[in-house]
């Protein structure tokens, strides 16, 4: 294997372990609700009550079975059985179910085997290598890259500080994104007229970015005291979060090939333009501040955070350039550097409304994101009964998500199931999963 092919796939089994969401806010579209579990996006719900909307539980890593099982996910084939490994895996599902550890992807995503371009007299077609049509409009809609604002910690430990208040923490994060398959304007322009030029070259790039570290964070958060003849409550918080970084791989590939002087097309080659920090070659470190409010009145609580208020990011690594047989032309040290005001913002909130005449109550909520490049935003509701809870809502993120959820909350254990869904990258296709947990009902 060529030394970016490693790399890459290196960058790839690194970003497994991605982001575990509560099972209860899957089944409500990818909601946030307001709470301790927010803490990441607002340093404020880090004073707040837990019991005051719900929530918590171990969620069951679900998405390990297909990780061992299912033979166009499972990397363990290569060792079980090396001829399975080859014709059933498929990278794009094993990065898909390995990013969504929290789920059992129903229906992966198929990567296309590589990329043909046929010639004949009906037209120019471009196929997947399995004689599937490719679908350039669906394939060039990028992910935006990661913002300059660290991501919510995938794994965090909580350390006693042993100060009201204080809070001490070290995580993981693995930030991903960017992307995309583009055609150059000449191939989208002669694709469509159905036929390619003579002795000309086409493009086709794909870009893809992943950021890994661990992080630690110094916060502060409390309630303001309380306001005469002001029944509600506010919650303010700070925190500094530095970074150390182990993974950085930024690359841009492009397919590349000539047309003979009949228009038919030649090899296509590739060429690799690859900025890279791996364990061992380079490094990154950084801190920025985030800040945060919340509003807790009578039956509602509305929060604001905002990431990266101030902050730096630098890497210290190496750039790789390819020529198209796939030789190393160049590999030399390059730092990358990012700072200053580039903030992220996340506003959520929630409001519980006992239903009159009817048995039970309304949970409603609703958040909106932003990040350079990438907004969001979920709605979701939830109706308790009794033990019961039924849960429904949709979202945005780089694609539509819906989701649609039940749980059972008794004797002080709650279990919930989620049906959730997800834009594969790339694809663009529409993936559904499966997500449960077990947990104490707080």
């Amino acid at each position: 294997m060529k030394r970016p092919l490693r790399i890459a796939a290196l960058a790839l089994m690194l970003l497994g372990a991605a982001s575990a969401q509560d099972v209860r806010s899957l089944g409500m579209g990818g909601l946030t609700l307001p709470g301790p579990a927010a803490t990441g996006r607002n340093p404020a719900y880090a004073a707040y009550d837990a019991r005051r909307f719900g929530g918590g539980g171990f969620t069951l890593p679900l998405g390990l079975v297909n990780l061992a099982l299912r033979p166009s996910i499972s990397p363990l084939y290569y060792f079980r059985d090396p001829s399975v490994f080859r014709n059933h895996f498929d990278l794009l599902a094993f990065y898909d179910q390995l990013t969504h550890l929290d789920e059992f992807v129903i229906n992966p995503p198929a990567s296309p085997r590589e990329i043909v371009f046929h010639v004949s007299a009906d037209g120019v077609t471009v196929t997947d290598g399995d004689g599937n049509p490719f679908d350039l409009n669906r394939f060039s809609a990028q992910t935006p890259p990661p913002s300059g604002s660290l991501p919510p910690p995938l794994l965090e430990l909580n350390l006693p500080s042993g100060v009201p208040g204080l809070r001490l923490a070290v995580g993981a994060f693995l930030q991903s994104g960017g992307f995309g398959l583009t055609p150059d304007d000449a191939l989208v322009r002669d694709l469509a007229s159905g036929s390619l030029q003579p002795n000309t070259t086409y493009h086709l790039t794909a870009t893809g970015t992943v950021k890994g570290g661990i992080t630690s964070t110094l916060g502060y958060a409390a309630p303001l005291p309380a306001l005469p003849g002001f029944d509600g409550r506010v919650y303010l918080g700070g925190q500094i979060q530095a970074f150390y970084g182990m993974l950085y791989v930024d690359t841009t590939v492009t397919g590349q090939t000539t047309t003979d002087g009949s228009g038919n097309p030649g090899p296509l080659g590739y060429v690799t333009d690859m900025f890279y920090v791996v364990p061992g070659n380079g490094q990154g470190y950084g801190a920025q501040l985030d800040f945060g409010v919340v509003l807790d009145y009578e039956a509602g609580s509305y929060g604001l955070g905002v990431k990266n208020l101030v902050g730096l990011q630098r890497w210290n690594g190496h750039r790789m350039l390819t020529d198209a047989s796939g030789s190393v032309v160049s590999d030399t040290a390059q730092n990358v550097s990012e700072g200053g005001f580039r903030p992220s913002i996340f506003a959520n909130a929630a409001y519980l409304q006992p239903l009159e005449g009817a048995a039970g109550d309304l949970l409603l909520g609703a958040d909106l994101g932003y990040a350079p490049g990438a907004p969001s935003g979920h709605l979701g509701v939830e109706y308790r009964l009794a033990a019961l809870r039924l849960r429904g809502g949709l979202g945005y993120e780089q694609g539509f998500k819906l989701g649609l959820g039940a749980g059972l909350e008794f004797s002080g254990l709650r279990t919930d199931l989620a049906l959730t869904s997800h834009t594969a990258p790339f694809t663009g296709q529409v993936v559904y999963g499966v997500a449960a947990s077990l947990g104490l009902a707080f």
